[in-house]
């Protein structure tokens, strides 16, 4: 019984190591300034205290050939090759300002 608990606790640590540590590393160990979640719509991203977080999402998108065609409230609406996808601000979140970590880490798991 131990060694199933002890298993499950691995497989659960992987799992979030998967789901929000490995993107999060790569901004912090690359120039790249978008990671995006393996398993869900989330993307982390590094900016500039000059910056704001979604224009460098869609300066992303853009450069991956969709364009911003819509835009209500807090949701964003990008289209490509005829199909659309619709981003809320509050998959963006800031990891990483000027190079340091974003205290406000809880915003990973909301």
């Amino acid at each position: 019984m131990k060694k199933k608990m002890i298993k499950a606790i691995g497989a659960l640590a992987l799992l979030f190591f998967t789901l929000v540590l490995l993107p999060v590393a790569k901004l912090a160990f690359t120039d790249a300034k978008i990671a995006k979640s393996l398993f869900s719509e989330t993307y982390y991203v590094k900016i500039d205290s000059d910056e704001y977080d979604f224009d460098v999402f869609r300066d992303y998108m853009e450069a991956r050939g969709w364009k911003e065609v819509d835009q209500m409230g807090g949701l964003h609406v990008f289209e490509k090759d005829g199909k659309r996808k619709a981003i809320a601000n509050t998959q963006v979140k800031t990891v990483f300002v000027d190079g340091k970590l974003n205290f406000k880490l809880k915003y990973l798991f909301n």
